[in-house]
């Protein structure tokens, strides 16, 4: 009977509603902070959030480079250009000339919202919904993270942000001041809004200041999704609140999925909405629910991978070795084990970049002097980032030699887009290969440094500011940066902080060197990258609103940025990005780091998965064979029944070799 009991023991830990239904089941491993489509900035938020709303555009699923295409508009808009007098500009004019740029937006009458209390019937997408969304990014008391970025080519946007912050102050008032400004709902269809005007219930116009083509990669982001006023006005109800629900924490979209469950220090739970329209060739709607499971540690969401609970994942780097092998040819592929399994591979080259950071405005290691060029790109030299890629990143990842990755365009691994300052081709092998200390040491002699020493005869000490105290990783990270800094040397000291303080140094500018500052692409064009070193978006110059965090400013460099900046993507635009390129990779207010690699394994039963770092809403063109993967949980993980048996057997025997004893006597 025991026997017969442990052969219908379970691990599985998922809930048996949700293993018999059609259910993807995925983790997470960050605190969930936000689902607010004007607030959510994080990768593992939009993972879920980009399932519930639809944003204006989207991305072809399986097209690269990538391609957008309508999602809740009926088309791409193309732009209509004006220039002072109020003319319409022809072809594709320069942008000193635009001074209002128009995009008619044409949303598609079908989409719906899913049902939700908030709604008395199904209800549509409409403009008004689009102005409510657009006018909340301008609300002081949201932040919102792209409020500084999209107010620079957006009309009216500082004064929509003014009017919602006087309209708070007088409804504030009118109560006496009993609510704090956060519990006050500001009616947002009410507010002007020049940048937003609508001219139908299902066709508005979006209005910029300025020549601006990459708006449309915005179109695609959660920023720009409908938002409509009757969740906000259900989520302000006090009863609502009492109950600790927020706006915030429960999106009402019109996207493919909708929130089922909440629980973020454990588990947030997605359904399919039965309002959104499976229309397109690849989108599949078989997937019913998808399964976010809270996982703290890589470890555990690795075992509960390998026993086929969770249908991708990515490698711990302690499993990378068992899971992971490299061809000669440099290619990953599977091991014999996954293999066995009929696991699938997925890797891409990421659209981020990590970079080493200079301060520009420090006087031993700023400036664009040609000692102070010489000094940085020593140190560039001995920071060997393919050293570094294969020490602790089990070499997942490519040694960058500009700030473009190589899938944007202006980005590549071939020989023109080589850092001639640090690097050199090697037509052998075809790749890059770095310059040899020999050379960084005649850098340094440039830089007034021969061998570290300066002029008062002391070493040259530089200080590397970080909030990483305890953390394991980087105490061997800095190990290793300490030993390159001494082949010049140099002797590198640690100046750490905690998490508040360090972001007030960087908005300070109160800092020497930082080390693996990242950027991730928010759309795929040079502009997103290239704009981190425009001198009015150095964070100092622009009081902590802009993202050029180490304070770079060329007179040189921003002109090229300016033309390049509203340009197609065109071989002019390539020339032009080339120039830029040039400027950084001489000025060296970077060492450019590197380019990480992200790898996936998911299991056969999941059908049509391919990685996409752009767009997060791709969970609809996925399928899963339930079946197969019942099958396969089933074989890999059979209760050890024997051992139990034999345990039981044996304690049997002597229960009853006991009793035979004492009734013997």
């Amino acid at each position: 009977m025991l026997g017969f009991f442990l052969s219908r023991c379970s691990n599985n830990p998922w809930p048996s509603e949700y293993t018999q239904q059609n259910t993807l089941f995925t983790s997470y491993s960050s605190a969930i902070k936000s689902l607010d489509s004007a607030t959510c900035y994080f990768v593992h938020e939009s993972a879920i959030l980009d399932n519930i709303v639809e944003p204006l555009l989207s991305y072809e699923y399986l097209t690269r480079p990538y391609k957008l295409k309508p999602q809740l508009l009926a088309k791409i808009p193309t732009p209509v250009y004006f220039d002072h007098n109020n003319h319409i500009l022809t072809g594709d004019p320069p942008p000193e000339i635009v001074t209002r740029t128009e995009y008619t937006l044409e949303i598609e009458p079908e989409h719906r919202y899913q049902p939700h209390p908030c709604f008395a019937q199904p209800r549509e997408v409409t403009s008004e919904d689009l102005k409510i969304s657009m006018t909340r990014l301008c609300d002081p008391r949201l932040a919102s993270p792209v409020y500084s970025t999209l107010s620079s080519f957006i009309t009216g946007m500082h004064e929509c942000s003014d009017a919602i912050r006087e309209k708070i102050h007088r409804q504030q008032t009118a109560q006496s001041q009993t609510n704090p400004q956060e519990s006050i709902l500001v009616d947002y269809r009410k507010i002007p809004f020049a940048g937003l005007e609508i001219v139908s219930t299902h066709t508005c116009k979006l209005i910029l200041s300025r020549k601006y083509p990459q708006v449309l990669y915005w179109m695609a982001m959660h920023f720009m999704a409908p938002i409509t006023w009757e969740a906000l006005s259900y989520y302000n109800n006090p009863e609502i609140i009492s109950q600790g629900t927020h706006f915030k924490n429960h999106p009402v979209g019109s996207g493919a999925y909708m929130l089922k469950d909440f629980a973020p220090n454990q588990k947030i739970i997605l359904t399919k909405n039965p309002n959104y329209a499976f229309g397109h060739p690849t989108e599949n709607a078989s997937i019913e629910n998808i399964y976010f499971q809270f996982e703290r540690e890589s470890i555990p969401n690795w075992i509960k991978f390998q026993q086929g609970y969770y249908d991708n994942s990515g490698v711990p780097g302690d499993m990378f070795d068992s899971a992971i092998i490299m061809n000669p040819t440099g290619e990953l592929s599977l091991s014999p084990k996954m293999r066995s399994r009929g696991m699938n591979l997925d890797s891409i080259i990421s659209p981020i970049i990590y970079y080493f950071g200079f301060n520009m405005l420090d006087p031993e290691v700023g400036g664009i002097t040609p000692q102070k060029r010489a000094l940085r790109q020593a140190i560039s030299i001995v920071l060997n980032y393919q050293e570094y890629i294969d020490i602790f990143l089990n070499g997942q990842g490519l040694p960058a030699q500009s700030i473009i990755p190589p899938e944007i365009f202006g980005g590549g691994t071939t020989q023109k887009y080589c850092n001639p300052y640090i690097d050199q081709w090697d037509a052998k092998q075809n790749r890059f290969r770095r310059k040899s200390i020999k050379e960084a040491r005649a850098l340094m002699k440039e830089a007034g440094y021969p061998g570290g020493i300066g002029s008062n005869g002391t070493p040259l000490t530089l200080f590397l500011d970080h909030a990483a105290a305890g953390s394991t990783a980087f105490k061997a990270q800095f190990q290793w940066l300490k030993g390159k800094f001494s082949l010049l040397g140099i002797q590198l000291q640690e100046r750490p902080s905690d998490l508040n303080r360090w972001r007030d140094k960087l908005a300070t500018g109160n800092w020497q060197l930082i080390f693996n500052k990242g950027w991730v692409a928010d759309y795929p064009d040079p502009e997103n990258f290239l704009f981190l070193f425009y001198s009015k978006n150095g964070v100092v110059a622009s009081h902590g609103r802009g993202a050029n965090y180490v304070n770079y400013s060329s007179p040189e460099y921003d002109p090229i940025f300016k033309n390049l900046e509203t340009m197609p993507n065109s071989p002019a635009r390539a020339k032009l990005i080339q120039q830029a390129n040039d400027i950084l990779q001489k000025d060296a207010p970077c060492c450019w780091g590197f380019y990480p690699a992200k790898v996936v394994l998911t299991h056969k039963w999941l059908k049509n998965y391919k990685l996409h770092d752009v767009a997060y809403d791709t969970m609809k063109y996925q399928k899963i064979d339930i079946k197969q993967r019942q099958q396969c949980q089933k074989e890999w993980n059979k209760p050890k029944i024997m051992p139990v048996l034999i345990a039981c057997t044996l304690i049997a025997f002597s229960m009853m070799m006991g009793l035979f004893f004492r009734r013997k006597k």
